[in-house]
């Protein structure tokens, strides 16, 4: 058998190759039955494969073991292990609620005002009519000067023979075709009619589209979409917001009610009964309207898979109806009304009236004091026969008994009684010296 080639008078050589032949055999197995098979008498050099590969089997088993084990640890410290961490209190805050409406109803207005203006500058375009329109839309609006633009500001094209340069009709902007937005005629004429409608209704001749650029065509459709949403509410959007007016101007009626309520139970002479009667028909005719209006969202037809729109209908009704409970079938009616004038106007008669002895000589107290009536009569036997006169006496020995026992707040009542007295009676002399 010829001897192999000399390793040296070759490349270096990788794989499983065997160390006689010089053969790469792609596999352990294959190198080991190849050199048992054609090389059996090499026995040491059979030895020393066999070491070299179990070796190399126990260590790639070793390592793997070890990353293995290491895993294990990791996944088992990941489930027991506890992150305990304290409460963390709540750090330094700070509203910006303000901050943002002052931006926003800056930003709002800032739109609303560049709307209007694109609107009115859309209805004055309408009326353009004439052989010289392109003329009069310049001077409708100052266009941009194209040598001072050579890019498309939307797509930065650059503009040339085939890609033209236009202008926007509302704002004068420059852009190229692919960029520009028309808008029908007919929507701009809904647009401009539900703002404007004191212009003449006279038919424009215009019917080509008008040229916008992408800003003003947002602006006029969000402005388009605003209207078509308020002009196309749901009818329980509609019959709510009626119901809303309506409670708001029964709020109204029900607080002037009730301010006529008190002055004429307090006797005043600034409204009158007749007027309250009035009132109190108008309040039960609005009334009515409240309920109706609650039936009709009632009645209004929602489908199985509308849930919620039932709901809300029965919660609808449920607080109109507690509404006019709470609020309206409380209100006095005229009658009971004038029936409580009257009983508050005797008793104001009666109060006025001069007191007898005999209501005068016991006072009820709801502090749990009285004075000692004993004392009162011992100490009235010597007055003169005038009724005046014994009240007089007793009030102010009651006034004396309430200030030895410390009573303040009845010495205060009984010194306004007393004044009361005093008064009649000086009245009273007065009216005797006349007579006389």
């Amino acid at each position: 058998m010829a001897m192999a080639q000399s390793p040296l008078d070759t490349d270096i050589q990788e794989g499983f190759i065997c160390p006689v032949c010089y053969k790469d055999y792609r596999s352990s197995s294959n190198l080991f039955s190849h050199f048992v098979e054609l090389h059996s008498e090499e026995q040491d050099l059979l030895k020393s494969i066999k070491d070299l590969v179990g070796k190399a089997k126990k260590r790639i088993l070793k390592i793997d073991e070890k990353d293995l084990e290491l895993f294990k640890n990791e996944i088992s410290l990941q489930e027991f292990h506890w992150d305990y961490t304290e409460p963390q209190e709540p750090g330094v805050s700070r509203k910006h609620t303000d901050f943002f409406k002052i931006v926003r109803r800056e930003r709002l207005d800032h739109r609303t005002s560049e709307t209007n203006r694109l609107i009115i500058r859309l209805d004055k375009l309408l009326h353009i009519n004439g052989s010289d329109r392109k003329q009069q839309e310049q001077e409708l609006v100052t266009w941009l000067d194209g040598t001072a633009v050579s890019r498309c500001p939307s797509c930065a094209a650059t503009f040339n023979i085939t890609r033209r340069q236009h202008h926007c009709r509302l704002c004068g902007s420059v852009m190229c075709n692919l960029c520009s937005c028309f808008l029908a005629c007919d929507v701009a004429k809904m647009i401009v009619t539900n703002v404007y409608t004191d212009r003449d209704n006279s038919s424009s001749k215009v019917e080509d589209n008008i040229r916008l650029c992408t800003h003003c065509m947002n602006m006029l459709e969000s402005r388009n979409q605003v209207q078509m949403i308020q002009g196309n509410q749901p009818l329980i959007c509609q019959l709510y917001d009626r119901l809303q007016k309506t409670k708001i101007d029964l709020q109204e009626s029900i607080n002037l009610y009730e301010k006529m309520c008190n002055s004429l139970m307090s006797s005043e002479d600034t409204f009158h009964l007749k007027d309250a009667q009035s009132l109190r028909a108008s309040i039960a005719q609005q009334a009515e309207v409240l309920d109706i209006i609650s039936k009709q969202i009632m009645s209004i037809s929602s489908e199985d898979n509308q849930p919620k729109l039932s709901l809300l209908k029965n919660a609808i009704r449920q607080a109109t109806t507690r509404y006019i409970k709470e609020y309206l079938l409380v209100l006095p009616n005229p009658a009971e009304l004038d029936k409580m004038r009257k009983n508050r106007t005797i008793k104001h008669l009666q109060a006025v009236e001069l007191p007898k002895p005999v209501s005068l000589k016991k006072i009820a107290v709801t502090t749990g004091w009285s004075p000692e009536n004993l004392a009162v009569q011992q100490s009235v036997t010597d007055t003169p026969n005038d009724p005046l006169e014994e009240q007089i006496k007793i009030v102010q020995n009651y006034i004396e008994q309430a200030r030895s026992a410390n009573r303040y707040e009845e010495v205060v009542s009984l010194e306004e009684n007393l004044k009361f007295l005093k008064e009649a009676y000086r009245m009273n002399q007065i009216h005797s010296d006349i007579n006389v």
